[in-house]
């Protein structure tokens, strides 16, 4: 495994820049620059973590309260045909399997909360350290250059990019 330090930028031209003062302490096929989607938005057909993460921001974004008083009402209007003690447990039945299923929601939308503290999108400039001491200088030049999010990864490099790069793993940031 390499070690690996990755900031991301807001422009490929602000991690060519950082680049081109990185390229001083490490070879540039050590160096690797890249485009991060956003969370949720790395395609289809990635490794089986990866789709199960995103799909979690595909969830409903209804409330417990909402979802029940929708249920409740609709089980209350068809209950109405029988009556209206038939009305009054249809409703009281549904707006309990509504709260629930409200509820359930909710858990997804914390889920999707979570996600969203993901690696956001944006270039990544990712370099491999060759060896000992080169780090705290490539970690300087990125905070000089203002890089956002500095990480540190233990990963594999290959002919100059970081092929196990994954886009929603939480990101091991460097101590400010």
């Amino acid at each position: 495994m390499d070690h690996i330090i990755a900031g991301r930028f807001e422009t490929k031209v602000k991690a060519d820049v950082a680049a081109a003062a990185i390229v001083r302490y490490v070879d540039r096929s050590d160096i690797c620059v890249f485009h991060n989607n956003a969370p949720g938005q790395h395609g289809t057909g990635l490794s089986s973590g990866q789709s199960e993460a995103n799909a979690g921001l595909e969830a409903g974004s209804g409330t417990s309260a909402a979802t029940a008083i929708a249920a409740g009402l609709t089980a209350g209007v068809v209950g109405m045909a029988g009556g209206p003690i038939v009305a009054l447990a249809a409703a009281g039945v549904a707006a309990y399997t509504g709260s629930l299923v409200g509820a359930m929601e909710g858990m997804q939308d914390e889920e999707s909360r979570e996600l969203l503290n993901l690696r956001p999108a944006g270039i990544i400039l990712a370099i491999r350290i060759p060896g000992p001491g080169i780090e705290r200088f490539v970690i300087n030049d990125l905070r000089k250059a203002d890089a956002k999010d500095i990480e540190q990864a233990d990963g594999q490099w290959r002919d100059g990019d970081w092929i196990d790069f994954d886009p929603v793993r939480p990101p091991n940031l460097v101590a400010a």
